[in-house]
């Protein structure tokens, strides 16, 4: 027979309160990547140039932007990996396990800080946006 041991509420709560810090951490790892690999992706980019877009089909810009979303996709999957390697330093206390924290496998925080801050990207994909609006016939 197994022996079941009693979880206690101070144990409990201990074990909650050190999730709550981990997610806040994992997060911060997510925000900072994001910051970092959309000021890259920015720079190789360049700065938006309407002009220059105006010449371009709605097909090609639309190709450019999806070859740059499996990049981010990519991107995302390879820093999911380094955030996991990425040591948190209440790992093992009281026998808290960093890896079983659901949150270090969900890359959406990445996603939402990188389109958020890669504003050469955004006005890219807000130009086809507003491109296919027109091409629809569609006005607000």
């Amino acid at each position: 027979m197994t022996e079941v041991t009693k979880q206690t509420l101070s144990n409990d709560l201990l074990m909650r309160s050190i999730k709550i810090v981990d997610i806040g951490y994992i997060f911060t790892l997510y925000y900072g990547f994001g910051v970092l690999f959309a000021m890259i992706v920015d720079r190789m980019l360049g700065p938006f140039d309407e002009k220059k877009y105006n010449k371009l089909s709605t097909t090609h810009i639309t190709i450019e932007i999806l070859l740059i979303m499996w990049m981010t996709g990519v991107i995302a999957y390879i820093v999911r990996n380094i955030v996991e390697l990425i040591p948190f330093p209440l790992d093992g206390y009281h026998g808290f396990k960093h890896k079983k924290v659901k949150e270090i496998k969900k890359t959406w925080a990445f996603g939402v800080i990188f389109i958020y801050c890669a504003t050469n990207l955004q006005l890219r994909i807000k130009y086809v946006y507003n491109r296919y609006k027109k091409n629809l016939g569609y006005t607000i």
